[in-house]
């Protein structure tokens, strides 16, 4: 009878030893897949304000939405962090995520995107992050300008 339950149980060990890589990569897929679909609503966003509307002097127009940062769970590895960077004078700007246990992941937008003060805008906390998209530059140079809303 002894036998059976320690055959039992070295059955079931490596059982889950066989699942847990698997479950693992499901989990920064799923992660990484929440992080992606939210950037690219984002980027929707940011696209529709650019061809809508003109830069003025003062304040223009804006956009709030909202980015979910994943926190780790049973079902999802977590992000670590999310951030927008500018590229630079005239190119697009960027946007990085790192999945916890995975790498990082970035994305080229296809508007002109700032930051505030020039500075990469981070988000590190999980949870919700309330983000303005702000029309500004000037008219046939458009630059959305996005910070967090306090």
């Amino acid at each position: 009878m002894i036998y059976r339950v320690v055959l039992a149980v070295v059955l079931a060990s490596a059982l889950v030893a066989v699942a847990l890589p698997p479950l693992d990569d499901a989990r920064r897929e799923r992660a990484a897949t929440v992080v992606t679909d939210q950037v690219e609503s984002i980027e929707r966003t940011a696209d529709a304000l650019v061809s809508t509307d003109e830069p003025t002097d003062g304040v223009g127009a804006r956009r709030v939405v909202t980015l979910r940062v994943p926190a780790r769970q049973w079902t999802s590895a977590g992000v670590e962090r999310v951030s927008f960077a500018p590229v630079g004078t005239g190119d697009h700007g960027r946007v990085s995520w790192r999945v916890h246990g995975g790498r990082t992941s970035s994305r080229s937008l296809s508007v002109p995107l700032t930051t505030a003060d020039d500075e990469p805008l981070v988000l590190d906390e999980p949870g919700h992050h309330r983000l303005v998209l702000a029309l500004a530059g000037r008219p046939g140079a458009p630059v959305v300008v996005v910070r967090q809303l306090k």
